[in-house]
């Protein structure tokens, strides 16, 4: 005999209740390193959802058969309820597929170079191109290698797909350091174009400019596209006093000659222990390890890092690629799900 509305709707709700305390445990699980215990520990839990999922599906099927239901208008909280299930159940899977990848994979903390002249290659050589012109289009000045003031190079950029290598790289590594708010700092931003890609991936994003026209239009910029949180503030790289308080630095040869060296060592001398930093400048990279740096790849170095730092590295690998998410209708819609979907965003395997 087919169950009466309100009994079915009871039925629902508790095989929702126990789905969702299933997937707080899961959630309270699923942290990387993702090793053997762990995977194992999900895998049991998922096998205990099961009969829960199906049980609901049982019971949602019901409700199609239900003349009471039919009846109600579209707007009516039974038939959003039900409806709510439907979006839940069909989510089921991805969430599901989702964690297992992440159990099952680790990923390299960059991701390998696209073939050359392929077009992956090409599409991101475009994007470079396009974000130049842009900064050319922006500028207040035309991008010079050298400014009025001596020892202080002009707005010069630096190409953005490489930057948001490291940039992603690093922010991977801060998750895996249990950095989960991370502060960037672009010293010498100029018109702030990486500040405004930066603020995608952290959750402070400032930028230090020595000339005020542009910082002004830097900052103007931020508030129209969208970031009001975002500070592009006007100072001098030798005497700011905050580089402290960042998690990520990026410099990419706002000056030269003594000025540089002199800000490298203020930097540094002021950075935290593990502080990461991205200098892609081929200078740096002949007295990184004097000013007691050390490289992780490329560009990217740690600041007097600690012994723990080939672990974190490691566990890094266990941290997905995708972007932070921003709010938009549904997140707090996911229902029993809600736990995992948080737990699989907060360490970069989300939507």
């Amino acid at each position: 005999m087919q169950p009466d509305l309100p009994n079915l709707t009871r039925i629902c709700q508790a095989e929702e209740a126990a789905l969702r305390e299933i997937f707080e445990d899961i959630a309270a699980a699923f942290a990387p390193p993702f090793d053997t215990k762990i995977r194992a520990q999900i895998t049991t839990l998922l096998a205990l959802a099961e009969p829960h999922r199906h049980a609901l599906q049982r019971a949602h099927s019901f409700h199609l058969q239900s003349p009471a239901l039919r009846a109600l208008p579209m707007h009516a909280l039974e038939r959003q309820y039900f409806d709510a299930i439907l979006r839940h159940l069909r989510l089921y899977p991805t969430a599901v597929t989702r964690l297992q990848t992440a159990l099952r994979h680790r990923l390299p903390l960059f991701p390998p170079p696209p073939k050359p002249y392929g077009p992956e290659a090409q599409t991101l050589a475009l994007h470079s191109r396009t974000w130049d012109r842009m900064h050319a289009h922006l500028s207040p000045h035309a991008p010079n290698l050298y400014h009025d003031t001596p020892g202080h190079h002009g707005d010069l950029p630096y190409p953005s797909t490489d930057f948001l290598r490291y940039a992603m790289a690093a922010r991977r590594i801060c998750l895996a350091m249990d950095k989960h708010t991370p502060a960037f700092l672009d010293v010498g931003c100029g018109i702030g174009l990486k500040v405004f890609q930066a603020a995608e991936l952290f959750a402070q994003t400032d930028g230090l400019e020595y000339e005020p026209g542009h910082a002004a239009t830097g900052q103007a910029m931020m508030q129209r596209g969208g970031w009001p949180e975002a500070r592009i503030f006007h100072a001098d790289a030798l005497s700011f006093e905050r580089y402290g308080d960042y998690d990520v630095l990026y410099v990419y040869k706002p000056m030269y000659g003594a000025a540089l060296e002199q800000m490298e060592a203020r930097l540094i001398g002021q950075a935290r222990p593990g502080t990461l930093l991205i200098a892609p400048y081929t200078d740096f990279t002949t007295r990184f390890e004097t000013l007691g740096c050390t490289r992780i790849e490329g560009f990217l170095y740690s600041i007097r890092p600690p012994k723990s730092l080939p672990a974190t590295l490691k566990r890094a690998t266990h941290v997905g690629f995708a972007l932070p998410a921003r709010p938009k209708n549904g997140y707090t819609e996911d229902g029993f799900l809600a736990p995992v979907h948080l737990a699989l965003r907060r360490w970069g395997h989300g939507d």
